[in-house]
């Protein structure tokens, strides 16, 4: 059977997880030091024992959750004999798609790790605190959350962050558009729900955001993907390296097209899609996606996880 892999994005953190890889592992404790020594911060710790508020924050919620996925990751080709050059596609939810980068061997994971530790000190410092706001939209389509923006005073920003399912929209920017969102919820029967986060990512409060990370890829060298990573931005393979790093930087004020994203990558042959990394948020998404071809979804957080996963392609 043919296989993505998936990546998950910010809101996948919990305080322990990755512990039981870290603690039965040694490639997996490989990956928590290296980004420790990378960030020169006990990260590991935070990640095991939190606060979760301070886990939470930004800057360290976004290299955590790439930290768990790339052990888990390394677990999985180490231990498990799982061989990533016969994954189709690989992509990832927002910063997942920086994980895909380690992952692909586009960048190392200490590379990475920086890049997240800037881009996600940088996305929480856009606004001062509560000034901006995300919520999530159930029950509408794209373009009747386009036409509630219309209706929206114009002064204010509000901008579509996540195109996440058919009927799944994130929406950002000021918080008193959000709270107007929010409150044509009741009349106009779709259910809304505004979500914990630091900043309003994904909209031109962003702007900065991108081009301090285009002078941070200034000073690195991307390699080609081992495996073709699907772009967040246009929804489609990134063509070169030049491509990826636009993308890349275009990603961090636009919106993140994750319903496309996995539409496309049914469409050319995906009949299994794998989250690897903290939770299940992404493959219970997909699962719900109807497309023409039929495909299946599973998330790969835990050791048992795994061995069931292995044991079902054996005697498959």
């Amino acid at each position: 059977m043919i296989k993505s892999i998936v990546f998950p994005g910010q809101g996948s953190q919990k305080v322990g997880m990755g512990k039981e890889f870290f603690d039965n592992f040694q490639v997996a404790k490989d990956v928590f030091a290296n980004v420790d020594d990378s960030l020169t911060q006990n990260l590991s710790t935070l990640i095991f024992n939190g606060p979760l508020d301070k886990l939470t924050l930004t800057e360290n919620a976004q290299p955590a959750i790439m930290t768990v996925s790339i052990a888990i990751l390394e677990v999985l080709k180490k231990e498990f004999d799982f061989n990533i050059k016969k994954v189709n596609f690989c992509a990832g939810h927002s910063l997942g798609e920086y994980t895909a980068l380690a992952a692909t061997d586009s960048l190392s994971v200490s590379e990475v790790a920086i890049l997240l530790k800037k881009r996600g000190k940088s996305m929480q410092n856009a606004l001062p605190s509560g000034k901006g706001s995300m919520a999530a939209l159930i029950g509408l389509e794209i373009n009747e959350v386009k036409k509630l923006i219309t209706e929206l005073p114009e002064n204010l920003v509000c901008e579509i962050a996540n195109y996440n399912s058919i009927n799944q929209i994130v929406v950002s920017g000021d918080t008193s558009a959000i709270d107007l969102i929010i409150e044509s919820a009741k009349d106009k029967k779709f259910k809304a729900i505004k979500l914990l986060v630091s900043a309003p990512f994904h909209c031109k409060y962003m702007l900065n955001t991108a081009n301090q990370l285009k002078s941070s890829f200034d000073k690195i060298t991307f390699q080609i993907p081992i495996i073709p990573i699907i772009s967040n931005f246009s929804a489609k393979p990134f063509l070169n390296v030049e491509g990826l790093k636009k993308s890349l930087i275009s990603q961090t004020f636009s919106t993140v097209r994750w319903y496309e994203s996995i539409r496309f990558m049914s469409e050319n042959g995906t009949g299994l899609f794998l989250e690897i990394g903290n939770g299940n948020t992404l493959s219970n998404m997909i699962k719900r996606m109807k497309f023409a071809n039929e495909f299946n979804a599973i998330s790969l957080s835990s050791i048992k996880e795994i061995e069931k996963f292995m044991r079902d392609s054996y005697e498959n």
